[in-house]
C-alpha cells in the first residue's frame, strides 16, 4: 500500500510543474515582442504510477497515480516554413540591395535637371547654329567652346561619379585583389555568420546530449540562418535521432556545403573573392568576380562566377538571388552605364570637327581625358566657322552607336541611356516592394504558428496560477490530515 506521503509527494509535483509553466509562460510574455523568438510551451506529463504486487492485488484497487512532471520545454516551429523564410529572404535582398546603387547612378546624370547634359547638349549644337550664322565673330566663336567645354566637364564628372559608384561595390587594387566594397564587407559578414553556425551548432549538441532543450538558441541559429540566406541561396537539413531532433544541422550556401556537424571529419568553410581583369587599362567591362570557398588550408573546393549570373544553373544547386547577387548585378548595370556614355562621348568627339583636320574634342571617358583640344581652349578664335553647319547637323544625324543598332541622334542615344538608368532604379525598387511584401505574408505566416499570443499566453498564466493554487491546498490539506493523526487522534 502506498505511504501516507504520497499525497504530499503528488502536491509538492504538481506545484513544480505549474511553477515551471508559469516561468515559461513568463518568458513568453517577456519576448512578445522579440523578433525571431518562437513561442515555448510546457509538456507536462503524468508520472509513473504507484504499483504494489501482492499474492492478493486481484482483489485491491488498481494502480495510483502519483501526480505530473514537466516531459520538456517544446519549442513551437514549422520547419518547413521557415525553409521558406530563407527563400524569401534570398528574394528579397536581392532587389533591395540593388535600390541604393541604382539610385545613385540616377541622381549622377541629373536628369532631367536644367543643367544636365541633354541641356548642355542641345546649347551645344545652338552654339553651332549660332556660329554658322556669324561665321567669323569670336565672341560666338567663345561661346561655343565654352559650351563645348561644360559639356565634356560634365560628362567626365558623370563617369567619374559612375566609377566612384562602382568602386563602392568592389575596390581593387593593383594586384588586382579586392580590399573593400560592398560585396567584401558582405563576404567578410558571411564568415562571421558562419561562424557563429558552427559554435551554436556545438552548444545545442552538447545540451542535445544532457537531455535538455536548446530552445533560446536554437531560435538564435535561424536567426543567423536567416541572415545568411540574405547574402545566398540557403539549403538547411536538420539532423534527427529517433525521429526527435539532435541539434545537427547541415548547410549548403550557394551550392556549396558550408556546415555538416553531423560529419566529424568536415572542416569549416571559408568565403573570399576574386578580381578577375579581362580587360586593359580602366577598361572594366570584362572584368569578372568569383566567390571562392576555401577549406581551412586554402584548397578551393568550388568558384561561383558572381558577374556572369546567367551561368548559373541548377546543375550546379544554386538558385539565383541573394544580396552578393543582387549587388554585382547592380554593379555591372552601372559598368554598362558607364560604358555607353563613352560610346556617346567618343562619338561626339569623332562628329565634330574644329577646323579641316582637328576634332573639337580629344580622348575619351574611360581613360579621364575627354576634353576640348586645348588650343581650343587658349585661342578660341581657331574654330573654323566653316565648318559650323555641319557641326550643327550632327545633331539630326542618325548615328550607328553601341551597343544598339539601329541609328539614332546623339540626344535620342542619350535619352534611351538615361531611360535605362531611370528604369533600372525604378525596376528594382518595384521588385523590392514586391519581394518584401511576399516575405512579410511568409513572416507572418511564421509568427501565426511560432509567434507569442498574449492573450492565449495570460488565459495559461491563469491556468497555471490556479493550478499551483490547488496543489498548495492540497499540501494544506494533507498537512491538517496528519495533524489530526499525529497530535489529536490519540
Amino acid at each position: 500500500m502506498p505511504g501516507t506521503w504520497l499525497g504530499l509527494e503528488t502536491g509538492r509535483r504538481g506545484i513544480m510543474v505549474h511553477q515551471r509553466s508559469l516561468d515559461t509562460t513568463g518568458h513568453n510574455l517577456a519576448n512578445a515582442s522579440t523578433p525571431g523568438y518562437s513561442r515555448q510551451e510546457v509538456m507536462i506529463t503524468a508520472t509513473d504510477p504507484f504499483s504494489n504486487p501482492t499474492m492478493d492485488s486481484a482483489v485491491t484497487p488498481g494502480q495510483l497515480g502519483t501526480g505530473s512532471m514537466v516531459n520538456m520545454i517544446r519549442r513551437i516551429t514549422d520547419e518547413h516554413l521557415q525553409q521558406n523564410v530563407y527563400r524569401s529572404a534570398t528574394d528579397t535582398t536581392y532587389w533591395e540591395d540593388q535600390i541604393s546603387i541604382l539610385q545613385r547612378a540616377e541622381s549622377s546624370f541629373s536628369e532631367p535637371d536644367t543643367d544636365g547634359i541633354d541641356d548642355l547638349l542641345v546649347d551645344f549644337f545652338k552654339a553651332w547654329m549660332d556660329l554658322n550664322n556669324t561665321p567669323q565673330d569670336p565672341g560666338v566663336k567663345a561661346a561655343v567652346v565654352e559650351v563645348g567645354d561644360g559639356l565634356a566637364n560634365l560628362m567626365s564628372y558623370t563617369y567619374s561619379q559612375l566609377k566612384e559608384i562602382q568602386n563602392s561595390v568592389v575596390s581593387v587594387d593593383d594586384t588586382p585583389e579586392v580590399v573593400g566594397g560592398i560585396i567584401k564587407e558582405q563576404v567578410d559578414s558571411a564568415n562571421d555568420v558562419l561562424t557563429q553556425i558552427n559554435d551554436l551548432t556545438e552548444a545545442i549538441k552538447k545540451i542535445y546530449d544532457l537531455g535538455q532543450q536548446p530552445n533560446d538558441l536554437m531560435d538564435k541559429r535561424d536567426a543567423l540562418l536567416e541572415q545568411l540566406a540574405e547574402f545566398g541561396p540557403v539549403k538547411v537539413t536538420y539532423g534527427y535521432t529517433g525521429g526527435k531532433p539532435n541539434g545537427e544541422l547541415q548547410v549548403s550556401f550557394m551550392g556549396q556545403e558550408v556546415v555538416n556537424s553531423e560529419d566529424p571529419e568536415f572542416q569549416p568553410v571559408t568565403l573570399s573573392l576574386n578580381y578577375n581583369d579581362g580587360g586593359t587599362d580602366d577598361d572594366d567591362t570584362d572584368d569578372t568576380i568569383e566567390l571562392v570557398f576555401s577549406d581551412p588550408d586554402g584548397t578551393e573546393l568550388k568558384t561561383v562566377d558572381l558577374t556572369n549570373q546567367e551561368d548559373l544553373s541548377d546543375s550546379d544547386n544554386i538558385v539565383s538571388g541573394g544580396s552578393l547577387l543582387g549587388v554585382e548585378a547592380a554593379r555591372q548595370q552601372i559598368v554598362g552605364f558607364k560604358d555607353k556614355l563613352n560610346n556617346f562621348a567618343i562619338t561626339l568627339r569623332d562628329n565634330i570637327m574644329a577646323d579641316s583636320t582637328n576634332y573639337f574634342f580629344q580622348g575619351d571617358l574611360v581613360n579621364g581625358d575627354f576634353n576640348v583640344i586645348p588650343s581650343l581652349i587658349n585661342d578660341p578664335s581657331q574654330l573654323d566657322g566653316d565648318k559650323a553647319k555641319n557641326n550643327a547637323n550632327v545633331r539630326s544625324s542618325e548615328i550607328e552607336i553601341p551597343p544598339l543598332t539601329k541609328p539614332c541622334t546623339l540626344e535620342e542615344y542619350f535619352g534611351i541611356l538615361i531611360t535605362e538608368v531611370g528604369g533600372a532604379a525604378k525596376g528594382a525598387d518595384d521588385m523590392a516592394a514586391t519581394q518584401s511584401a511576399i516575405r512579410d505574408q511568409i513572416a507572418a505566416l511564421r509568427d501565426s504558428v511560432s509567434g507569442v499570443s498574449i492573450d492565449e499566453e495570460l488565459t495559461k498564466m491563469l491556468q497555471f496560477q490556479y493550478g499551483f493554487q490547488a496543489s498548495s491546498r492540497m499540501i494544506t490539506t494533507i498537512d491538517s490530515m496528519l495533524d489530526v493523526i499525529i497530535n489529536k487522534l490519540f
